[in-house]
């Protein structure tokens, strides 16, 4: 009879991977404790005997498919600062998210956006239409993460098993903020301070031990990002913490470009010049921003920090950006509402060649060539491509690529752990759902064969500044590096990160294509941009549809690049757009 050796050892892989993803119960949380969904394997039942073997086998099954997918264990929790002196905007108590992850050193912690108000008019606007950005006041108990908060891994390849917090957006100041409501005329910008607090409650649940910590944030909450990563970093290395923080921003790189409206009313913030708010903004908030930086641009134009461009030149602490070349907050704030003129059309066309020569210096880029608006916490995040690349792959080989290295230590000293600690798995040799370890036979993991546990608005435009920041000697040992030679471009364009996942870790960090950005040819027209969507019916309509749609003169456009106007409105409307782009270039 054959042995029940390799089939124990199965099982107690299996098992071992069940305890990993167990959720466990904060500290804080009150009440009865959750029932366990552990299964205990008898092995004196084991003695060769195939019925006992199978019904172990089917208790343990049962065990796995509940474990860690139950409703109240996907939802994130809802936990106020134990600081009441630090608040929202509204003087109600901030706080954050949680969904811990039982075992896992990795970490997501993540910044919601929505813009900002720099004076008492803007701000009186923002309170009656947006004070859920303001207050904490209705704010839920639970909540669901989506995109790469969720807990589902075929829609989070990548951060499904990690700690996941996320910071909601009540600050109005760019999570730069440290006035209290007397030293602003009635509201508090605490951004900052916010930030504090919650890093330091964190450490004291599981934070302190982390190997990878990845700061994240969309619109507002990326620029939120750049502008604390360094402190952030520097603060929980002070503390004690020895893991690798990196920074993960959606939609938060602005430019700073002559407005299209000039003089506009800055009553309301959407459309006021982006560096005029920041200039008033950032005295109102008594605003942080990186020590390089402003010892670059100097105190009184501390709010140039806030463009992504000069920041980033900066900053020590490695940084994956995504950026829309046609970033529709940007453009809506430029244009002072929708595409509906053909100067706008012109406008369009600049900013995306703009948006991409501003990003020539990022050594990890993801720029797709659309017009659209933050995608992390999209449920479809991971449909985006450029040039055959999705986002979830490439930003799975940089974090990698960034992952600290294992401690040196012997297979003994790693015991039981050993055989799943190893990140040796070559998924395409055997399929999906399996995970090849060194001590045992195949063991399903059902999920994403690549999966390991690697795991919304803000905005503004760009001028190229004559100030260039230097690099900054030893410091620069956290960043990542960044050159735009063209024997670089080719280095870092490399092959695809699957093929690269073949090889050795030394050899897969050498070939993640990190620059991956999409020709500015025109809005949309990249095959995997999102679709648009009627505002008015929802229903799914291209690019140049939704243009007409808020009146664009089509016959004016296709005047200008000698087009002929009925053609062009009788072919598909996708076809009309390649069509326009190959007119822009020539």
């Amino acid at each position: 009879m054959t042995s029940p050796r390799p089939i124990l050892l199965l099982l107690i892989n299996l098992i071992l991977i069940t305890s990993a993803r167990r959720v466990a119960t904060l500290p804080e949380e009150t009440g009865a404790p959750e029932e366990s969904n552990e299964y205990v394997l008898d092995l004196n039942k084991l003695d060769g005997d195939p019925d006992n073997l199978m019904a172990q086998i089917k208790h343990l099954a049962s065990a796995l498919h509940t474990c860690g997918f139950s409703g109240e264990m996907q939802q994130m929790r809802l936990f106020e600062l134990a600081n009441r002196s630090v608040t929202c905007n509204d003087g109600s108590p901030a706080g954050y998210y949680f969904r811990q992850s039982q075992g896992s050193k990795k970490w997501l912690i993540f910044l919601e956006g929505g813009w900002h108000c720099f004076d008492r008019d803007s701000c009186h606007n923002r309170w009656l239409s947006s004070s859920r950005l303001m207050s904490s006041r209705t704010w839920l108990k639970t909540k669901t993460g989506t995109g790469i908060l969720s807990p589902d891994p075929e829609e989070n390849p990548i951060f499904w098993k990690s700690n996941v917090v996320y910071v909601p957006y009540c600050s109005s100041d760019v999570w730069s903020g440290t006035a209290s409501a007397s030293d602003s005329d009635g509201y508090a910008f605490m951004g900052a301070l916010i930030l504090n607090e919650v890093f330091e409650e964190l450490l004291g649940v599981g934070l302190m031990d982390a190997r990878q910590i990845v700061f994240a944030g969309s619109s507002a909450g990326g620029t939120g990002v750049l502008l604390n990563l360094d402190r952030i970093t520097s603060m929980l290395e002070e503390a004690g913490s020895t893991a690798q923080v990196l920074g993960l921003i959606d939609s938060g790189w602005f430019l700073d470009q002559e407005h299209q409206t000039p003089g506009a009313e800055c009553n309301d913030a959407l459309y006021c010049d982006p560096a005029l708010a920041l200039q008033l903004g950032t005295k109102l908030w008594n605003s942080l921003a990186p020590k390089s930086c402003i010892e670059m641009y100097g105190e009184e134009q501390m709010w140039k920090c806030f463009f992504g461009f000069r920041i980033h030149e900066t900053l020590q602490t490695p940084v994956f950006i995504f950026q829309w070349l046609y970033d529709e907050a940007q453009l809506t704030v430029g244009m002072s509402g929708p595409p509906i003129q053909i100067e706008h059309w012109n406008f369009m066309q600049k900013t995306g060649r703009d948006m991409r020569a501003s990003l020539r210096n990022a050594s990890a880029v993801f720029a797709p060539a659309c017009y659209a608006h933050m995608v992390l916490t999209k449920s479809d995040w991971t449909n985006i491509q450029v040039r055959n690349v999705g986002l979830h792959k490439a930003l799975k080989c940089w974090l990698k690529k960034n992952e600290p290295e294992l401690p040196d230590l012997t297979r003994e000293e790693w015991g039981p752990l050993f055989s799943y600690s190893q990140e040796s798995i070559n998924p395409e040799e055997f399929g999906s759902g399996w995970l090849v370890t060194t001590a045992s036979p195949l063991t399903t993991v059902g999920a994403d064969e690549e999966d390991e546990d690697s795991g919304g608005g803000g905005w503004w435009p760009w001028k190229r500044s004559a100030e260039e920041p230097e690099r900054r000697g030893k410091k620069n040992k956290r960043r990542s590096g960044r050159r735009s030679s063209p024997a670089l471009d080719r280095e870092m364009q490399g092959d695809d990160p699957r093929a690269a996942a073949k090889r050795s870790t030394t050899r897969t960090k050498k070939k993640c294509q990190q620059r991956l950005l999409d020709h500015a040819t025109c809005p949309h027209c990249n095959p995997h941009c999102p679709k648009m969507r009627n505002p008015f019916t929802d229903e799914d309509m291209e690019f140049l549809s939704f243009m007409r749609l808020f009146g664009l003169d089509l016959s004016a456009l296709a005047e200008q690049m000698g087009l002929d106007e009925r053609a062009l409105s009788m072919v598909d409307p996708a076809v009309a757009m390649q069509v326009l782009a190959e007119a822009a270039r020539n």
